[in-house]
């Protein structure tokens, strides 16, 4: 048996081995199997031994190694390197019996497919990211390339913020760029949350500040797809913003990860049932636990 693994950490509320697993079935890909291997913080240098073993085909990588992860890695693609964060990584086999590990970025492919797929066009538009993490990186870049106007980093920590900026900068220069401009909001077409904020167990929290006002028919875009509407959605919704939630990012990102392991097409209608079968499954235990 071979394995495809996804190393974070917690990992208890993914569900992506529920949609690559169906992937894997569809396309005839006999025993390979996608699995959770939570890493926590004293154990990420293990991550690298794990990826070396020779059961493992490849992996995802999410929370809180996306970043960390690039320096340990023999390649980074020049997308990754540019946003500065992996969240795939591909084994290559060289003549020599050794292989490569290939760090990719496949969230800037599923941000924008997720949006794409909702008839969203950010070309002159201007942008408010929430965040400024491996997300918000991926999110910010995919954006800039897509002809976006000005980008807007909004994050508690400012110096993350510059450094994700400075990195903008330097390849999109003509693009605006601000950041922690909060009243800008109000002329924002397209808001993005690239924070954990509001995922459960915490649904009731919401990335945005009281009280903060909308511009008129703006799209919303929260990357957090569990819960599937979230507080900021059902306070964006309530504004007469067009929102956009998690799931169909984590399945276009899912998919280009399944075609770098596989060589094979992604069966994005399979993947995309069996996540969302997964995600009310994995909703209705956490009810009935409460309840309980």
């Amino acid at each position: 048996m071979k394995y495809l693994y996804l190393f974070g950490y917690p990992l208890g509320h993914s569900i992506s081995p529920a949609f690559q697993n169906a992937a894997l079935r569809a396309c005839g890909v006999r025993r390979v199997r996608y699995v959770k291997n939570p890493m926590p913080p004293d154990k990420f240098q293990e991550i690298i031994l794990a990826l070396r073993a020779p059961h493992c085909l490849g992996a995802n990588i999410t929370v809180p190694y996306k970043q960390t992860i690039l320096p340990l890695l023999d390649e980074v693609s020049p997308l990754a390197r540019e946003i500065g964060a992996v969240n795939t990584v591909v084994k290559r086999a060289n003549r020599d019996g050794s292989v490569t590990l290939v760090g990719e970025n496949t969230d800037a492919y599923g941000f924008m497919q997720a949006l794409r797929a909702r008839r969203v066009n950010p070309r002159g538009q201007r942008v408010a990211i929430l965040g400024a993490g491996g997300a918000a990186a991926a999110a910010a870049y995919a954006l800039a390339e897509a002809g976006a106007h000005e980008i807007i980093l909004l994050n508690r920590t400012l110096a993350r913020s510059i450094e994700l900026a400075d990195r903008l900068v330097q390849k999109f220069r003509r693009m605006g760029l601000a950041i922690n401009d909060w009243d800008a909001l109000g002329k924002t077409q397209l808001l993005v949350n690239a924070t954990s904020v509001g995922m459960s167990p915490h649904p009731d929290a919401s990335p945005l500040p009281p009280h903060v006002l909308l511009a008129p028919h703006a799209v919303v875009y929260d990357l957090v797809y569990n819960p599937p509407m979230t507080r900021f959605l059902r306070e964006a919704q309530a504004q007469g913003a067009r929102i956009v939630g998690g799931l169909e990012m984590l399945i276009y990102q899912g998919a280009r990860a399944f075609e770098l392991w596989t060589g094979k097409r992604a069966p994005v209608r399979i993947m995309r049932v069996s996540a969302a079968r997964a995600l009310e499954e994995m909703i209705r235990a956490a009810d009935a636990g409460h309840k309980g």
